[in-house]
Formats: C-alpha cells, structure tokens, sequence
C-alpha cells in the first residue's frame, strides 16, 4: 500500500523484517519443543538467535535468487551460520507450516490493531450521539422527506453498525488462532499431532482440525468479510456525511483548517474531500475480499496460485482498513453538526413530514382511509410542487390544513397543532439508547453530571484496575466495560489485554479509597470480581 493510506503500526507488520520475524518466531517455537523432547541440545535456542540476528532481509532476496524458493533461503541462511546445530531447523516442516502458521499469528495481531482503531471509533461516535439526543432532523427515505427523527438516532443506527462490525472482528481473531505442522500433505508423517500441539501453543494457536498442506482459505475469507463489515460501515456513513455537507442542506460540515483550499480554481470551494476519500477506498476493500474468496478453491491439498494474491491483498487490506477506520473516528470527533441548519431543513418541505400523522388523525375520526388518503395527499402535492423553488413557508402544510373544511371539522385546529409538534417524533429515543448503548440520555446525563461534581479538580493519580468477568461472560477483552466507563464520565486513560484498565482517580490512593472509587467505576453485573494497584 502507498505512503499515503499507511499508519506506521500496521504498516510494520507487513514488512519484510516482520515477515522473517515471524517466520523465526515459528521456528523457534519448533526448536523449543524439539528440546523439550530431548531431540535437541538446550543451547540450539541461542544459537538459532544468534544466528538469525547476524541476517538482514537483503540476504535472504539474495539467496532466494539462488534457490527460488523464499522459505529455503530463509532456511539455509540462518542453518548454515548455526554451524553444526543447523540440521535441527525446519526439522519435519514443510514451508506450508512456517508460511502459513506466520501469516495467522500477523493476521490475527492485525485485527488486535483493527479492533483497538475501531473501539476509539465507536466511543467519537457514542459520544456525538449523546451530544445531540434534542437535535432534530429530517429522516429521508429515497433522499426524500419523510418523518423528523433525532439527530442521535441517526448516529445511533450508524453506531450499531460498527457494534456489529465490531463482533465479527472479536469472531474473525478467533477464526485466525489456528496454526499447522502437519507436513507435506497434513498427515504428519514427519511429527506428530501431540509434537504439533507443544508447537502451537507456544504461540498461543490451536491445531488446524482438518489440514492439507495448508490452513484452509475459507478463514482468510471470514477475515475478510469482518474487515468487510467495518469499512462497509465507514462508506454508509461517509455517504452519509457527502449528502449533509451539500450546499443546500449543510447540516454536517468536515472539519476545515484556516490554511485549507477546497478548489484551485474556486476559493469558496469546501468539498467532503475526507468523506470522498473513504467511499473510494472502500471500493478498494470491496477488491480485495473479492480476490481473497477466490483462494478457497486450491488444487487437492494444495497449490500456490494463492500465495501470489495473498502477498498483495493481505497486506493491503488490513493497512487500507486501518488507515480508513482511523480517519472516520477522526472525522467523527472534528464533523460540525449544525442543529441549525437541520431545523431550516425540517421546514422547507412546509411541515409535509407531517403527513402520516394527519392521515392517522382522520382515520381515527372516523373517515374512510381512501378518502383520508386522497385527501391529504391533494393538499400535500400542491405544496410539493413548490419545494424546489422556495414557494413554500415553514408551516404551508398546517395552514392550508387548517383552511380545508372537511379536516378541520374532521380532526380540529387543537389536534392539527399538535401533529406539528417535532417532540413526538423523540419519544422512542431512550429505548432505542438502551438498547444499542445500555444507558438512556437521561441516565448518561444523570451519571455524568454526578461524576464531575464528585471529582476533585486535581485528577494526578493513575490506578490500575484488573476485573474478572462472570464465567459465561464472552466479552474476552471487557472492551464493553471500558466503554461504559468512558460513556459514564470516568477517564480511561488506557487499556490493555487480560481485562486491565488504566483509570485516572481523584483524591486520596489509601487502599480503602481506591477500592470505593474502583467498586463506584466498575458498578457492572457482568464483573465477579477485581483487584486494585496504584501505578503513578
């Protein structure tokens, strides 16, 4: 991938220096076990260290010139300066179980990079919605008006997306926690299971249950279509995001710097670049699932016609995806919302969003619904007819309403009135909050107007918290319990694996006061337990 989509971290593990890294941390692995068994000396270890150290990328290109064959080079490179140690690597391995046990344990530290950048995604966008709970707007369907809706509703349904994108990546990491050193065709005709699963474990990998000389491909597919998930949700909202910055609408803006130009030939030019940018390398991902579906289907037990895409889509993939996910939760933190702009919008179509409501009014005052139908979308086209040129006033709609006989005797002016009232359109938004978020607007605003009137000004010392979740508990990283704790007021400040959080805590670090504030932070029902320590 080019400089300019690439985030140094990601970037770093599909390097060639880490290509080789993981290579030697298999072999290793290997070597460690075959000392175990006593079919190595114990000081193979340091000297497949020493020797893998003296070499650099350029001398395995150099050798492979030679043998035509990446994993021989590697081999022969590193055996022969291990002097007479050199026949115990690669010992019973075919390049299938280096290749392809390597290439689960980078693929599976990238989707650790993939979750931790869509987490940070999901808590900008939670708490935009948060911000604009009374911010309505106008929901379109077809691009056109339909009915008023919360502006956080809008965030919330995008939310929920990236909460299941989020879910199949957690799957997809499992999914890739397989590794193979079954040999030539997954028989083990050279080692056995058991000697395979010393290895394995090692690594923190589980046995492949069924292999041929390869992982099967199906689990880089599912890798792919959770990837595919995520930046399928980053171009639904980016679109999004196209749509409300056009000049007429202006509800959404991007963030714009003071030194920024939109158009070299247009200086009042302020275009959706970044929003334009992700649905085009959206397309990119899209590109690449596709080629690596096409890998499943390999010759018997197998073949290479795989390696050349893989060498390519991988790669790319995870660095494309991790540079998109990165700058939607950037675009998501500096996006100006204008509620402003929103309401000018609401009202241009003269209230006709309206139109179910008063329909619903006279049927339930006893009108036919065919007759109720036609006649409010007579009133209602005439009006429609107009939009586009500006004829219309805000309340068009509920004054020639209030001006047709049969409604009005119908329904009444109290009652059409009320129609109008955007409120109504909000009600179902803390239900809505609990479910995706776990917390109501009024709960969230409740905890954290609590949280800041009991902190202390001075927040200097850092506490690390460890928890222990309920046995069927699955959330493996407790990132869910992290995200309550930011989404309530309390500063997370980091989090790591093995359910260990990094919280900021006010006050006094006496143990009885950092277990109180711990049990305050920590209120979950999921958390059997947690022990407490003070780190600065």
């Amino acid at each position: 991938m080019i400089e300019r989509y690439s985030r140094p971290e990601m970037k770093s593990i599909w390097s060639e220096d880490s290509k080789y890294a993981s290579w030697a941390e298999v072999e290793k692995a290997h070597l460690a076990t075959l000392v175990e068994m006593g079919d190595a000396p114990n000081d193979v270890i340091n000297v497949f260290d020493k020797a893998f150290n003296s070499k650099t990328p350029a001398d395995y290109l150099a050798r492979e010139q030679e043998t035509g064959h990446d994993v021989i080079a590697f081999v022969s490179e590193v055996g022969d300066s291990m002097g007479d140690k050199g026949h115990f690597l690669h010992k019973g391995l075919t390049s299938s179980d280096v290749l392809d046990t390597s290439l689960s344990l980078r693929t599976r530290k990238s989707l650790e990079i993939i979750t931790n950048t869509l987490q940070k995604l999901r808590e900008s966008l939670a708490q935009r919605a948060f911000e604009h709970t009374h911010t309505v707007c106008i929901g379109r369907t077809h691009g056109i008006h339909a009915e008023p809706m919360s502006f956080a509703q809008v965030l919330t349904s995008h939310f929920a997306e990236f909460q299941r994108a989020h879910t199949e990546i957690i799957n997809a990491q499992k999914t890739m926690s397989y590794g193979k050193l079954s040999g030539a065709v997954g028989t083990y005709s050279q080692m056995s299971a058991e000697f395979e699963h010393s290895v394995l474990t090692k690594l923190k990998l589980q046995p492949e249950a069924v292999a041929t000389q390869v992982i099967p491909r199906d689990r880089f597919v599912s890798v792919a279509s959770a990837i595919l998930a995520a930046t399928n949700a980053v171009d639904r909202f980016a679109t999004n995001m196209r749509h409300w910055a056009r000049t007429e609408l202006g509800e959404v803006l991007e963030p714009f710097g003071k030194k920024q130009k939109g158009s070299s030939a247009m200086p009042h030019k302020k275009n959706p670049i970044l929003a334009e940018n992700l649905c085009g390398l959206a397309r990119t991902i899209r590109g690449f699932a596709g080629m690596l579906s096409e890998n499943v289907a390999l010759w018997h037990e197998r073949d290479i016609s795989h390696s050349s895409v893989e060498r390519m889509a991988l790669p790319d993939l995870f660095i494309t995806a991790d540079f998109m996910l990165s700058r939607c939760a950037s675009l998501m933190e500096g996006m100006q919302i204008r509620p402003e702009a929103m309401q000018a919008t609401l009202w241009k179509s003269g209230g006709l969003w309206a139109s179910q409501s008063v329909l619903t009014a006279l049927v339930t005052s006893g009108m036919n619904r065919t007759e109720a139908y036609e006649l409010v979308q007579g009133i209602a086209l005439e009006i429609s007819a107009k939009v586009a040129t500006n004829q219309v006033k805000p309340k068009q709609f509920l004054d020639d309403l209030l001006q047709n006989k049969k409604v009005k005797e119908t329904v009444g002016a109290e009652k059409l009135l009320q129609l109008f009232d955007t409120d109504r359109y909000l009600k179902s938004l803390p239900v809505t909050f609990k479910r995706v978020f776990g917390i109501t607007p009024e709960e969230y605003n409740r905890k954290n107007a609590e949280a800041i009137h009991n902190k202390i000004p001075a927040l200097q010392k850092i506490i690390k918290v460890t928890v222990e979740l309920l046995p069927d508990v699955l959330d493996t990283e407790a990132k869910t319990i992290a995200n309550d704790m930011r989404l309530s007021g309390n500063e997370v400040i980091d989090m790591r694996q093995q359910k260990c959080f990094f919280i900021r805590m006010p006050g006094n670090t006496n143990p009885e006061s950092m277990h109180k504030y711990a049990s305050e932070v920590l209120y979950n029902p999921v958390i059997e337990q947690f022990t407490v320590e003070v780190i600065q």
